[in-house]
């Protein structure tokens, strides 16, 4: 049964019963609480029939959704493209190709869906970084301001270093590209960066380019070794960083001891400061960067980033082995997502 049919057999039988209709609003709440908790299967469907009945913001975070998803669940990874497509946007009606409803409600004149279609795009936009702020959608600002820091004119990054609309974990990014280049730099200021220590840290030693190299890359191009001078410093951020919460919160709740172990690991795993840092809210207009990064959604995504995402280099994943040599236990977590038991 296709979930139109589902949903539609859903409707008949409560009519039919004499029970009332839930509204479009207490419907689209609901998707919004299973979502979160992780259901995709309940979720999804029902946003996307909402979107076919023309709720704007269904549309919205269903498209979101789509894109941003960065650990998907095994019901999405079981769907074949075209249920995929029926599911996620908005079928044509001559055979041509599905439209991602984002497109359809840009093409309404919703300015929000024109703001955050905008981002998507790498052309350099300062003037839509602070329009998504000040219409609420911060973390959409990421993309916006990497392509700024790498693209931009000096006086691009220096505007955007002295403005409010900065996402201050960016902060780093840009610093590296405005600044004079220096060896391992781009982990190094993510290093300065979290231990707030500036430039008192000196890139020269061992210990400070292994942990860089980490930081900027993930696992396979830095030190993960316990004995590194800087590795309880990183361990510590991890574990108390707002950005890093669903992974800390995921390892204190199935780790216990070693749970700054843990962390460090699917940090690692992840692909090191500047990936593990794009976990985010797909529309913070419904669902806030805080309830997000609370939510069993964000701890799922975080497991099955880290379990499934390949090395910069698209190399093969980590090995268990090799993960249990950081953590034993994120290599039971890693074995558990890649056997579809999470």
């Amino acid at each position: 049964m296709t979930w139109r049919i589902w949903a539609i057999a859903i409707g008949l039988t409560l009519a039919v019963a004499g029970l009332p209709l839930a509204s479009s609003s207490d419907r689209f709440e609901t998707a919004v609480s299973l979502w979160l908790d992780g259901d995709d299967a309940g979720a999804l469907p029902e946003f996307a029939d909402l979107a076919q009945q023309g709720h704007a913001l269904a549309r919205i975070l269903l498209a979101q959704i789509e894109l941003m998803d960065k650990g998907p669940s095994q019901f999405r990874r079981n769907l074949t493209p075209d249920q995929a497509r029926a599911l996620f946007r908005r079928s044509s009606t001559d055979g041509g190709p599905a439209t991602s409803w984002l497109a359809v409600e840009d093409q309404q004149g919703n300015a929000l869906a024109r703001a955050l279609r905008a981002s998507r795009f790498p052309d350099v936009q300062p003037e839509l970084i602070d329009e998504l702020r000040e219409m609420g959608e911060a973390q959409a600002t990421d993309y916006p301001t990497r392509i700024l820091a790498l693209y931009g004119t000096s006086e691009d990054r220096r505007a955007l270093l002295k403005s409010d609309a900065l996402l201050p974990e960016l902060r780093p990014y840009l610093l590296y590209l405005e600044n004079n280049p220096e060896l391992q730099g781009d982990g190094i200021y993510v290093l300065r960066h979290i231990t707030g220590l500036g430039d008192m840290i000196d890139g020269a030693d061992e210990d400070t380019r292994g942990i860089a190299g980490l930081l900027a890359l993930g696992y396979g191009y830095g030190d993960t070794n316990p004995d590194n001078r800087w590795h309880a410093t990183v361990t510590d951020w991890i574990m108390t960083d707002e950005a890093t919460r669903p992974i800390a919160d995921l390892c204190r709740g199935e780790c216990g001891a070693q749970a700054g172990a843990c962390g460090f690991a699917l940090t690692a795993l992840t692909g090191g400061y500047f990936e593990v840092i794009r976990l985010d809210s797909p529309l913070e207009t419904v669902i806030p960067q805080d309830t997000f990064l609370s939510s069993p959604r964000a701890r799922l995504m975080a497991l099955r980033r880290a379990a499934f995402t390949r090395a910069e280099t698209a190399g093969p994943r980590a090995s268990i082995r090799e993960i249990a040599e950081m953590s034993q236990c994120a290599a039971d977590l890693v074995a558990q997502a890649r056997s579809g038991g999470l």
